[in-house]
C-alpha cells in the first residue's frame, strides 16, 4: 500500500494552531488513508496495546461503528468464531472490515485472519496487515514490489490519527494485563479494611425501606459523579451495597448518557477499586455498561471477565456480556435508554456541574476516524 507522509504529532503539539488547521475541526474524523494510520488508530481504539489478537475495524458508510478483539486462540475453535462472527455480520450486514494481527507467530495470525474472511467474506474485507515488532505488513497487497519484505516501521508520530487522539487526552496502555490492573480489588490489609467497610454499610442500610434505599443510592450517585476523584473508602462501600438492588443499580443508570459516561466510568473504577472482589460483580455490572456507553469497549470486557469469576450469572453481568457479545455500538444506549426509562437524553441535566471539570469524548469511534474516498487496500 502506498504511504504519505502527514505532519507529526510533535509539530502539531507545538503549535496549536497548526493543530487545529491540520486536524479540521474537533469533532471532525479523521481519514484513514493507509495502513499506518490502520496500526495507529488501533491502540487508541482498544486503550491498550494489543499483543496475541486479531483486531477487526467494522466500517458501515465508510464509518467505523465498532472495533473486535478475537484472541488469537480463537483460530483453533472454528466454531465459536464462526458463531460471534455470525453475530457481528448479522447486526451489520455489508459492513467492511479491516484485520490487524498481532502475533509473533506469523503463521498463527494469519490463519486466523483467513478463517475470518472466510466468515466475513473476501469480498468485505478491505485489508488485512500483521503487526509484529514495530513493523506491519500488508496482507492483502497483491502490488509486486509494493511492499518491502521487511515490512514498514510503525511510526504513530506520523499519523494524524495518532495527533487527534494525543490532542483528546486519550491513553494507550501498555498492555491489556494494566486494563485490568484499573479495577482490581484491594489486596491483604486494604482487603479486610474494605470487608469492614462493606459490613458497616450493609448495617447502616438494612433499616431502610426499598424506596429509601433508591433515593439514598441516586444522591450518592449523582454527588460521586461531581467529583468521583473524592469518593472515599466508606462513600465506595455504600454505593456497592446499595448496588445490590437491582432497583437501586436502575436509577444509577437513568443517570447515564453518552454525554456524561466518561464521569460515569471513572466513578466506578474507583469504586471498584475499593471494593472487596465478592463484592464487586453489581459495580462491576455498573463500570462495564458505562464503558460500553463511554466507547471503551476493552475496558467492558476487562468488566465482564472478572465479574465472571466471582457472580457468573449476575444479570446485569450478563447484560453486558451479551452487549459485547453482539458488538452493538453505543448508540445503541440511546434507544435502550428510552425503553428502559421512558425518556430521551436531557442535555442540561446530564451536563458537567461546573466545578467538575469537562467531559472527554472517550473513544467514540466517529470521533476518531472513518475510511478516506479509497479503501486502504
Amino acid at each position: 500500500m502506498r504511504r504519505t507522509e502527514p505532519d507529526g504529532i510533535a509539530a502539531l503539539a507545538n503549535d496549536p494552531q497548526r493543530a487545529a488547521d491540520r486536524m479540521g475541526e474537533t469533532n471532525a474524523p479523521v481519514r484513514i488513508k493507509n495502513d499506518a494510520d490502520i496500526v495507529a488508530v488501533i491502540p487508541y481504539l482498544l486503550g491498550f496495546q494489543p499483543a496475541d489478537s486479531v483486531v477487526g475495524m467494522v466500517f458501515a458508510d465508510r464509518k467505523l461503528i465498532t472495533t473486535v478483539r478475537f484472541p488469537i486462540e480463537m483460530g483453533d475453535s472454528p466454531a465459536a468464531l464462526a458463531a460471534r462472527l455470525g453475530v457481528i455480520c448479522r447486526q451489520f450486514p455489508e459492513a467492511g472490515w479491516i484485520l490487524a494481527g498481532y502475533s509473533p507467530d506469523r503463521r498463527r495470525a494469519a490463519q486466523l485472519i483467513e478463517h475470518m474472511t472466510a466468515g466475513i467474506g473476501e469480498q468485505y474485507v478491505l485489508e488485512s496487515i500483521y503487526v509484529n515488532g514495530g513493523r506491519y505488513w500488508s496482507l492483502s497487497c497483491k502490488v509486486p514490489g509494493c511492499c518491502p519484505a521487511e515490512g514498514r516501521l510503525i511510526d504513530t508520530g506520523a499519523s494524524p490519527v495518532s495527533a487527534r487522539a494525543v490532542l483528546a487526552g486519550m491513553q494507550v496502555l501498555e498492555s491489556r494485563a494494566q486494563l485490568d490492573e484499573s479495577i482490581r480489588p484491594p489486596r491483604g490489609w486494604a482487603a479486610r479494611a474494605a470487608i469492614n467497610r462493606m459490613a458497616d454499610a450493609r448495617a447502616s442500610i438494612c433499616h431502610l425501606d426499598l424506596v429509601q434505599i433508591e433515593e439514598t443510592f441516586e444522591k450518592r450517585v449523582r454527588e460521586g459523579l461531581a467529583d468521583p476523584a473524592q469518593v472515599s473508602g466508606d462513600d465506595a462501600a455504600m454505593l456497592a451495597a446499595m448496588a445490590y438492588y437491582p432497583t437501586a443499580r436502575d436509577r444509577a443508570l437513568s443517570l447515564l448518557t453518552r454525554h456524561d459516561a466518561e464521569r460515569h466510568v471513572d466513578l466506578w473504577q474507583v469504586v471498584a477499586r475499593l471494593t472487596p472482589r465478592d463484592s464487586q460483580p453489581p459495580v462491576l455490572g455498573l463500570l462495564g455498561l458505562a464503558a460500553w456507553v463511554s466507547g471503551n469497549g476493552a475496558l467492558q470486557v476487562v468488566c465482564v471477565e472478572r465479574a465472571e469469576k466471582v457472580a457468573p450469572n449476575h444479570p446485569l453481568v450478563r447484560l453486558v456480556a451479551d452487549i459485547n457479545a453482539a458488538a452493538a455500538p453505543p448508540s445503541v444506549w440511546d434507544q435502550l435508554r428510552i425503553d428502559l426509562f421512558g425518556e430521551e437524553e436531557d442535555d442540561e441535566r446530564s451536563e458537567t456541574p461546573a466545578d467538575a471539570g469537562g467531559f472527554s469524548n472517550g473513544r467514540q469511534h466517529d470521533q476518531i476516524a472513518d475510511l478516506g474516498n479509497d479503501p486502504p487496500r
